[in-house]
């Protein structure tokens, strides 16, 4: 591995941790903020919502951007844009006035959401899912070590607005982290009309891009309305809310790197369906929970099952896919997030008209259809491997 690579991957793995940690923020801040400026649940969804509509945009201006400035000049810009956003919210008085900063912050996320994956396999070509699933495990881990420091800090007083402007100033750092885009040398990505028409005519494509829209949903419902139902249902503080996040993510941590170490043996398709039938059987046992220790037991468990899914979605797609791979993993990501984002609005909608609890039957719905599209998958690749036999006979 050569010292360029090194330096792309710290920096990939710093730009996902702090990601994670400025994604994290929101929610775990949620109950703070929306007392603060009057929000109630449904509008505290809608800032995830709104954003995720406009990162939509971004991901397909993504692909050209990369296309014509290289992915390295893209990342650290995005990272810039995101410390703008962050600092200048901590600005807010109103729910517009957040809304509009949402979407600054937004717009930078977006291109950290479309393009660290593609460039973890521009670096590492033909990884079989290995380098993904450990990069990707570094979401968690951002999300373990803030939402805990974060919880903390909320409970000993700490204005959310302090919180805010430390996060934009690690971000800053981190933008200062990437090599020269002239030292590090990529492959160029082939961004044109013809070629994202030769995706879209692939019903695979469809198949495994809902998939990630499902999975996403089911993995944003605990990521992001946690620490909000811990401290509303349980009358707890926040650090409680920021504990029993961080038992997701450090679920989440040990699912990722797990499937990291069985994705040769056992293949990308396995560990998919394996994963989105156990996240479904115990994502039933939430509403059994009556404690806030065993709801700690099953963050951690459910977080296990549903960690590889996003990640390994995107690996199994780029293997049986054969297109452009930066364009390919964006146009998944464009599946991705909204279905991340929906989780959490239609989950504030019925916290609103019903209650936080009921909310998370949203969650085995999503799940649900993610098996359902995942079953369907497999018995297309099975065809089209025995056609493929078959044909050379």
């Amino acid at each position: 591995m050569t010292s360029i690579t090194k330096k792309l991957d710290i920096a990939a793995i710093a730009s996902i941790f702090i990601y994670a940690a400025s994604a994290t923020a929101l929610p775990i801040c949620l109950v703070q903020i929306a007392d603060e400026l009057s929000f109630n649940l449904t509008q505290g969804g809608s800032l995830g919502f709104v954003s995720s509509i406009e990162q939509f945009g971004v991901l397909i201006l993504s692909c050209f951007a990369a296309a014509k400035f290289g992915k390295i000049i893209l990342l650290r810009s995005s990272l810039l844009i995101l410390a703008a956003g962050l600092f200048l919210f901590t600005q807010s008085t109103t729910y517009l006035m957040s809304i509009f900063l949402i979407l600054l912050i937004g717009f930078g996320s977006g291109f950290l959401e479309a393009l660290l994956t593609p460039l973890v396999e521009d670096v590492h070509p033909g990884d079989s899912g290995k380098r993904m699933n450990i990069l990707h495990a570094f979401w968690p881990i951002g999300v373990s070590f803030s939402v805990l420091l974060f919880g903390e800090l909320l409970s000993r007083g700490v204005s959310w607005r302090i919180i805010f402007s430390g996060l934009a100033i690690v971000v800053l750092f981190i933008s200062f982290l990437y090599p020269s885009s002239k030292k590090a040398k990529l492959p160029k990505s082939r961004t044109d009309f013809s070629h994202m028409g030769e995706i879209l005519v692939k019903p695979r494509f469809w198949i495994l891009g809902f998939s990630l829209f499902f999975a996403g949903g089911a993995e944003g419902a605990f990521a992001f309305w946690s620490a909000s139902y811990i401290q509303l249902q349980f009358n707890a503080q926040p650090r409680f809310g920021g504990l029993g996040t961080a038992f997701f993510a450090m679920g989440m941590v040990v699912g990722r790197i797990l499937a990291s170490k069985l994705a040769y043996k056992y293949g990308l398709k396995k560990i998919l369906i394996y994963s989105a039938g156990s996240s479904l059987l115990i994502s039933f046992l939430f509403f059994r929970i009556d404690t806030l220790s065993s709801l700690f037991i099953f963050m951690f468990s459910i977080g296990i099952t549903i960690a590889s899914l996003w990640p390994s979605i995107q690996s199994y797609a780029g293997s049986v896919i054969k297109v452009d791979i930066t364009v390919l993993m964006i146009f998944l990501s464009c599946f991705g997030i909204p279905g991340y984002s929906s989780a959490t609005l239609i989950m504030g909608i019925i916290g609103d008209m019903k209650s936080l609890h009921t909310s998370f039957l949203v969650v085995p719905v999503y799940l649900g259809f993610l098996l359902l599209l995942l079953l369907l998958e497999a018995w297309i690749g099975k065809n089209v491997k025995e056609t493929a036999i078959s044909n050379t006979v």
